[in-house]
């Protein structure tokens, strides 16, 4: 067990971000050095500053999406939401984000109950619009045909995760928050990782392990469409 914490609690952490880091500068390298074609969408913005806007939009709302597909576009759509507002809700292991709602006047009890109750709806929709389109590649030949096996394993990934991180949530032994910061303030500062708490946790330990495979394999897989579509919409936008 000891070798099972030192691996995934104080190792695999150092290497995710170091392999994340050098993933992304490589993967923005080869998206800088992108021929531009000659090719615009039609109705092209008349100006630059009309194309960022569009772009924009279609971060945001995933227009091209809803035109072509609007059963899928709902279901994509409010499974992106939802995960970026679990990213956002994950803040709180690393900053005192209570702190800024406590000097609001709120209390530890109703900071607790309101993160217990959003961040537990969360959990259920985005696993339930997740497993809505998992079916979708699986059942549908025209969807089934353009989906490899690295595609099922990051579905599979992004559901274990899920799954582990509502049942540090939802289950007998709920998961004391003030550990994970114990256990990151020490990873940040090099401290005495193998002295926290968080460790003696399995299923803790199981959602840091899937979670640092899942930072290693964005930079190279299509998990990294967030950051693509920046750059294929601005240039085949441009007049």
């Amino acid at each position: 067990m000891v070798a099972v914490q030192f691996l995934v609690g104080a190792i695999l952490p150092y290497v995710a971000i170091l392999v994340f880091v050098i993933g992304m500068v490589q993967r923005f390298r080869i998206w800088m050095k992108l021929p531009t074609p000659a090719m615009t969408l039609t109705p092209a913005p008349l100006a630059e500053s009309d194309n960022k806007v569009a772009v924009v939009k279609e971060v945001l709302l995933f227009r091209s999406l809803s035109k072509g597909d609007p059963s899928l576009w709902l279901f994509a759509w409010v499974f992106h939401v939802v995960l970026a507002l679990i990213f956002l809700g994950h803040l709180r292991v690393f900053a005192n984000v209570d702190g800024v709602f406590a000097g609001r006047g709120m209390s530890e009890s109703a900071i607790h109950s309101m993160s217990s109750g959003a961040g537990g709806a969360a959990g259920v929709v985005v696993l339930a619009t997740l497993a809505i389109l998992f079916l979708r590649h699986v059942t549908l030949p025209r969807v089934r045909e353009i989906t490899g096996i690295a595609d099922y394993f990051a579905l599979l990934l992004i559901a274990a995760i899920i799954i582990t991180g509502n049942f540090m949530r939802f289950g007998a032994e709920h998961f004391d928050l003030h550990l994970t910061h114990e256990y990151f303030k020490n990873l940040a500062t090099f401290g005495n990782i193998m002295g926290s708490q968080a460790l003696q946790n399995a299923a803790f330990l199981v959602h840091m392990l899937l979670a640092m495979l899942l930072i290693m394999l964005m930079p190279f897989s299509k998990i990294l469409h967030f950051g693509g579509i920046f750059f294929t919409h601005q240039m085949i936008r441009k007049h």
